[in-house]
């Protein structure tokens, strides 16, 4: 029996997954071992380069966990490689008008639907073992295209932006940034943000994504809705366990 692919279980549930920074096949096993859903290759701030996001994509298929790819630009090639590799879906980082959510989903689609170019000589397709019409149908169906909102302008109508999207995803600490007030996501600034683009998704009807910090913020975000949230990351989510089992040590010692 196939996986569900993670647009299947967005649909069906909310999923939760974190950022992932150390380029690390056996991170991506270890953390697929904990429940979670999906990571965030970060390309963006992680030292990530083009290979190793090949080494963590093959890594979460094997594993049956999905691997997004978040990249700050869209380069035609990369896309294709991407999720020729098996990438559950691309992650664009400052989405502010329709064309660049267009340029996503015309990148990251099989005509007619867009102008990805075809080679089955790859993983995704199986190295040519499926027919190739069912190929085009399940990679054009299954693949997420994501769009980063992280700032407090935009060039078109927001509800446009994200209907235009797969899924929205808030940066809240970006967004908190440029609103002048760094790390501060609860400040009212952020909040009137986050509620703008909020009623946009759900006119839009498009899921929404969001970062969470620590457990408190990931199950407010879900209870409010959210379908894709992101905890924290897997440094920090390290850091968090090494201090908790130092603290254990020395409250004992």
């Amino acid at each position: 029996m196939s996986r569900e692919t993670l647009p299947q279980l967005i649909a069906r549930r909310p999923v939760v997954g974190t950022f992932l920074k150390l380029p690390r096949p056996e991170v991506v096993e270890v953390l697929a071992l904990t429940g979670l859903d999906f990571v965030i290759c970060d390309t963006e701030h992680g030292k990530l380069g083009e290979s190793e996001a090949y080494a963590v994509i093959q890594a979460g298929r094997t594993a049956g966990i999905a691997v997004t790819v978040r990249v700050p630009t869209l380069d035609r090639g990369q896309v294709n490689r991407l999720l020729e590799a098996g990438a559950a879906g691309i992650q664009l980082s400052g989405v502010t008008a329709v064309a660049e959510a267009a340029r996503l989903r015309e990148l990251s689609n099989y005509p007619p639907a867009g102008t990805r170019s075809l080679s089955t000589a790859q993983p995704s397709a199986r190295y040519g073992t499926i027919p190739v019409t069912e190929y085009l149908s399940a990679s054009n169906r299954d693949t997420l295209r994501i769009g980063q909102l992280e700032t407090a302008r935009y060039l078109d109508p927001l509800e446009d932006i994200i209907a235009a999207l797969d899924l929205a995803f808030i940066g809240v600490m970006d967004l908190s940034v440029d609103l002048g007030c760094p790390g501060q996501t609860g400040a009212p600034e952020v909040r009137a943000q986050i509620q703008r683009i909020e009623a946009a998704a759900k006119s839009a009807g498009t899921p929404l994504g969001t970062f969470a910090a620590n457990p408190q913020d990931a199950r407010a975000a879900l209870e409010a809705g959210y379908r894709y949230v992101a905890l924290a990351s897997d440094l920090a989510l390290l850091t968090a366990a090494a201090r908790g089992q130092f603290e254990g040590l020395t409250k004992h010692g």
